[in-house]
């Protein structure tokens, strides 16, 4: 700006007295002049603080996008990002379910169809998709996983490379191209003067970087790098210095196999004319090796376009564009945007126009964005006839200066397009992708967790009917055998007890042939009640097996809507309680003929004589009658009569006589008698063998032996086969379990993979929605 005291801008102030006021006249080149600048000023201002403001959000952006990427890799363990592949024949095992589970994954397989990878920028991966077998298919899953995440890895350090370039205020401008193309050439002449070697032949082995030396404290010298990781200006150790004048025989030969060389050097046109001293922005020129060169040097220079602001492709007019070119400008395009695109050697054509058009159908195929502004992005030149002009000290071609003008609006007054558009590329490019996979993982979740649904509802109704099965059965399996054994205890022993208690009914059911046979009368009575007793405990015993069989059908029965392994039903076979409890042992006495060696088996009783004839009896019928005899005489005869008579009769007839009478009186006593006991031994045996079996079976406690034993052996061979049956149900219904709980467990894992994705997507929605709003085309005026 122009002082304000210079005397040839301002007219003389006059003083002026008696209240006058002071005349002051200006000059008007001056008003103009300083009116004019003022607007620069406050343009330049505008446009710094605009670029200011949109590059800290876009910083912020950035950091934001970093974090989204960070959490999706710091989750890989739980929830592992699947790529998107249409009609993919395989879902990752990493997030599936059990493997057996079929109808999960197909259906899964039948629903994610509608992703694909076709429009993913940044982390597409360029993958075949083939079918595989199941293992196979697996491992290359797998494979994708781990590809994809490398390729979020690989993202956000390009977002960290990113973060530095647009935080640096410097501008690096990259001059690349074929070989031959007249790269070097092309930095001269902007330079205005012969700096990097220039040859027929390929002498850029390294990359060139040319930096204005006041970045170096004034002094002109080349530092050879190894290592521009580690590069530091203030430390020798870093890098080789060499002079300017040596600079074409250090990068010819290279001994060292240097990666970059910095070469500082003065610009001593002004500001407004120099493109390195342009008091505005440091920015630099970095010359490269070709693009075919080789393929480390080309893998090098994809590599270094992350810290590039802008590119210069150089074109051989002759050659227009190689495989190798359309390639790096095709991926150079995705994050850039806008490339300046010189076309070299152009005073070389015969036919200029066809050349153009031909160059700009190029152009507008690889690079839309540069060709609808090629009037200002695309210049056809001569670099070599530039440098040449400016060596003889004449002004140059008008074609490189607007190339020069327009390379130097682009960087320094469009600062935001140059230098902030290739990070909002970017940032546009990943977070769509960032949707794009973040929703293709929602859409499994959340199609997952539907399968998953699916099969718990299929499965419910039989869950449940397990569960009532085991707190009804399974649970109860002691309070069943018990009711059931206290049944057949009840049973047997009422059952056991009317036996013994009407035994007497049992014996009209033997025929009595005669007194003759009454030996025969008893062993076949006896016989008979012991078989009988036999046969009520054998019968008891068998209603204890039926009534185990019955309550097995019972629980048989209540299982019979529940899904259950078979193996686990044939243990619920009424055949096993007749294969446990068998032929069961009872407590009855054994007849002679079934005695055998066992010392343990109870004897039937013997008969005795007494058991024919109830002596008891005929005495009761002497005491009834002898006293009768002796009232019914003395009644009539009176005692003192009678006896007299007796004597006087004895008398008469003799005491012989009277013995012989008294022997025939007795004999007809004992006749009449046994008479008598004949007639009534039936009732005689029936009463003495039958009560001699009743004491006998409660001697040996009959009754409460066999209902012991009957009642415990129905309990045992409920307890084999009930326990049997509850541990193999415990043990399914315990599977059942797991797997509800897998299901469960694989659904939350579902819901929070869901979630996370979703939360992901969202956040990217807000941080494009924002980023949307950084204008970068339209600059304050």
């Amino acid at each position: 700006m122009q002082q304000l005291q210079s005397e040839d801008n301002y007219s003389s102030i006059e003083n002026v007295t008696n209240n006058e006021k002071p005349i002051v006249r200006i000059d008007s080149k001056f008003v103009t002049d300083t009116v004019t600048e003022l607007d620069s000023d406050n343009k330049e201002r505008n446009v710094q603080d605009a670029f200011m403001e949109k590059r800290n959000l876009l910083l912020s952006l950035i950091n934001g996008t970093k974090t989204l990427l960070r959490n999706m890799r710091a989750n890989r363990n739980n929830w592992p990002v699947q790529y998107p592949i249409k009609n993919h024949n395989k879902i990752s095992q990493d997030r599936s379910i059990d493997n057996d589970n079929d109808t999960i994954k197909k259906g899964l397989e039948d629903k994610i169809v509608n992703f694909d990878d076709n429009n993913l920028e940044v982390l597409r991966l360029n993958l075949k998709v083939e079918n595989y077998g199941d293992s196979m298919a697996t491992a290359w899953d797998n494979a994708i996983i781990a590809h994809l995440d490398s390729k979020i890895l690989e993202s956000t350090r390009h977002l960290e490379k990113l973060y530095t370039r647009i935080y640096d205020t410097s501008s690096k401008v990259l001059v690349t191209g074929d070989l031959n193309a007249g790269k070097s050439t092309f930095v001269n002449a902007v330079l205005r003067k012969s700096v990097v070697p220039q040859d027929q032949q390929p002498c850029t082995a390294g990359f060139c970087e040319v930096i204005d030396a006041k970045n170096n404290d004034g002094i002109e010298e080349v530092h050879a790098i190894d290592d521009p990781e580690t590069y530091n200006r203030e430390d020798p150790s870093t890098f080789s210095r060499f002079q300017l004048d040596h600079l074409k025989e250090v990068i010819t030969e290279n001994a060292h196999h240097y990666s970059l060389f910095k070469i500082y050097c003065n610009d001593d046109r002004t500001e407004e004319e120099s493109l390195l001293n342009n008091g505005v922005v440091d920015i630099s020129l970095i010359d490269s090796p070709g693009l075919n060169i080789d393929s480390l040097k080309t893998t090098a220079l994809f590599a270094q376009q992350e810290e590039i602001d802008v590119i210069v492709f150089m074109v051989n007019a002759e050659n227009h564009f190689t495989l190798s070119g359309k390639q790096f400008l095709q991926n150079a395009g995705k994050e850039k945007g806008y490339i300046f695109i010189v076309i070299n050697r152009f005073d070389q054509i015969e036919e200029p126009e066809r050349c153009k058009r031909d160059i700009l159908s190029q152009i507008e195929k690889i690079s839309p964005k540069t060709y609808n502004d090629a009037d200002n992005l695309v210049h056809f030149v001569s670099a070599k006839k530039t440098l040449l002009e400016h060596k003889k000290g004449n002004h140059g071609t008008k074609e490189f200066d607007n190339l020069e003008q327009c390379l130097r609006t682009f960087i320094l007054e469009k600062r935001c397009k140059s230098k902030l558009n290739p990070a909002k590329i970017y940032l546009e490019n990943i977070l769509k992708d960032i949707i794009c996979i973040s929703d293709y993982n929602k859409q499994i979740e959340m199609d997952k967790i539907k399968a998953i649904q699916e099969k718990i509802d299929i499965e419910m109704p039989n869950y449940y009917n397990l569960k009532n099965v085991k707190e009804e059965v399974s649970d109860d399996i002691d309070k069943i055998i018990d009711s059931t054994s206290s049944k057949v205890q009840a049973y047997t022993k009422d059952y056991l007890n009317k036996f013994v208690k009407d035994l007497e009914r049992y014996s009209l059911e033997v025929e009595y042939n005669g007194f003759i046979y009454a030996w025969n009368y008893a062993n076949e009575l006896r016989n008979h009640l012991y078989q009988l007793a036999a046969k009520r405990a054998r019968y008891c015993a068998k209603f204890g097996q039926k009534s185990a069989a019955e309550c097995i059908e019972h629980v048989k029965n209540m299982i019979k809507d529940v899904e259950i392994d078979e193996s686990i039903i044939a243990v619920l076979n009424p055949a096993n309680i007749d294969s446990i409890m068998g032929d069961e042992e009872f407590l009855a006495p054994k007849l002679n003929s079934e005695i055998s060696n066992n010392k343990n088996i109870i004897k039937a009783i013997n008969l005795e004589f007494t058991d024919f004839f109830n002596l008891q009896d005929q005495l009761e019928l002497v005491k009834d009658y002898l006293p009768s005899f002796a009232m019914l005489a003395s009644g009539i005869y009176g005692y003192h009569k009678l006896a007299t008579q007796l004597i006087s009769v004895g008398n008469r007839i003799g005491i012989e006589n009277i013995a012989k009478a008294a022997f025939i009186v007795l004999g007809i006593a004992g006749l009449g008698s046994l008479s008598f006991a004949i007639s009534n031994m039936k009732n005689t045996i029936e009463q003495k063998v039958t009560q001699k079996v009743r004491d006998h079976l409660r001697t040996i406690e009959y009754v409460n032996n066999n209902v012991d034993r009957i009642s415990k052996n129905t309990r045992r061979s409920l307890r084999v086969v009930l326990w049997d049956f509850h541990n193999q149900f415990s043990k399914a219904f315990e599977s059942t379990i797991k797997k509800r709980e897998e299901y469960e467990h694989e659904q939350r894992m579902a819901e929070d993979a869901k979630e996370f994705f979703a939360s992901i997507s969202k956040r990217s929605e807000e941080l494009k929605k924002v980023l949307s709003t950084v204008d970068l085309e339209n600059t304050p005026k």
